[in-house]
């Protein structure tokens, strides 16, 4: 083969893997997920970094002095697979050996409460002033308040 027919080829893998991404990432792209808060939580907004910081157990507080209360979706539902990407930067196996480490070192007292359904979530959310929680973008409405959408 020619060095030619190595570049053609180089190209031509480059441009399918290319494509490949393009025609999975819509999909992903449309899953949007809301974080969201009890409407009387004073916080009317959220940085991507102060979320990773609260749901790392490295924030504890809100502004108001009040202990957050985090909320996690079921393992294995799409929405929790999802945000552990997109806030933790980690598996579900490697949130869980982290949350182990964590609790046994006191960094946190425990890993957030897990929720079986995005209902349960806004209403586990929509009860407690302190709560933060995350559901699809669609499923978030006046019951409760959304702080930051992502990705």
């Amino acid at each position: 083969m020619k060095r030619r027919d190595y570049i053609a080829l180089a190209v031509a893998g480059a441009a399918l893997l290319v494509m490949l991404d393009w025609c999975i990432a819509p999909s992903e792209a449309q899953e949007q997920l809301a974080v969201i808060v009890n409407p009387a939580n004073p916080t009317t907004s959220l940085s991507a970094g102060d979320l990773h910081r609260i749901y790392m157990g490295d924030k504890a507080s809100w502004p108001n002095g009040k202990h957050i209360f985090l909320i996690m979706a079921a393992p294995g539902s799409a929405e929790r697979g999802l945000f552990l990407k997109t806030v933790y930067k980690m598996s579900e196996a490697e949130y869980a050996k982290y949350f182990l480490q964590a609790s046994f070192t006191g960094a946190v007292s425990a890993p957030p409460k897990e929720a079986a359904s995005s209902a349960e979530v806004k209403q586990l959310v929509a009860a407690n002033p302190a709560a933060i929680g995350y559901v699809k973008t669609q499923d978030a409405d006046d019951s409760v308040k959304v702080l930051l959408k992502l990705p």
